[in-house]
């Protein structure tokens, strides 16, 4: 059943009315109208959808003011990217969560390097045998409050990500074996430690630019 075929059915027991079932199926009908509304609409802004898709809670911040282009635009192609595999972020599934993450740290990356190059008036840090991706999140680490567990929370997502590309394992006998990831460990982390992160740096954003 699609979109249109819903909302006739909303359309045509909004006209009957005759009972109580009617009442709980306008809600069952309204509330899934709404999120498909919102489905249709993240094409449009998917910055937006992504972000409070993964958040569950309204941005009520202007991230495009903030960060300007083409850097919104950059994020919002990431965020797209992390629509396509997934539109509904509590229903990421195990199988998908890797080519999910890569995606959504790149997200984050935009916004992070803004923050550190535009918010604090910083160059990004080096750190010794880290790589530059990760030391943003290290950077952000070692500051205080609210963006600093954002760091810290996004740098043990990269590492997460690393393992899940490197699981080549080496005996002594030089044989070569690729170990299995524990994809329902790796999903829970992630629904756990990424949308901490971006409420964190929403929080971070706002007061830097309050209104």
């Amino acid at each position: 059943m699609n979109f249109k075929e819903i909302e006739n059915i909303e359309n045509q027991v909004a006209s009957t009315e005759t009972a109580a079932s009617s009442s709980y199926q306008m809600q069952m009908l309204s509330e899934y109208l709404e999120k498909e509304k919102r489905k249709s609409g993240a094409k449009e802004n998917p910055f937006v959808y992504f972000y409070e898709d993964v958040i569950s809670n309204s941005l009520s911040f202007n991230f495009q003011s903030a960060l300007g282009e083409p850097i919104y635009k950059n994020a919002s192609d990431d965020a797209l990217s992390c629509l396509n595999i997934c539109n509904e972020f509590y229903k990421l599934s195990s199988w998908s969560v890797n080519g999910w993450l890569q995606n959504a740290l790149k997200f984050a990356d935009n916004i992070v390097l803004h923050y550190i190059q535009d918010c604090c008036k910083e160059i990004p840090k080096s750190y010794p045998m880290i790589g530059v991706e990760k030391a943003r999140y290290v950077h952000l680490s070692e500051k205080e409050g609210d963006i600093s567990t954002a760091g810290a929370e996004l740098k043990d997502l990269y590492d997460l990500r690393n393992d899940l590309e490197h699981r080549t394992k080496i005996h002594a006998d030089g044989k070569q074996e690729l170990i299995p990831p524990k994809r329902n460990k790796v999903r829970h982390v992630v629904v756990k430690l990424y949308p901490d992160a971006l409420r964190r740096i929403l929080k971070a954003y706002k007061t830097t630019y309050p209104e």
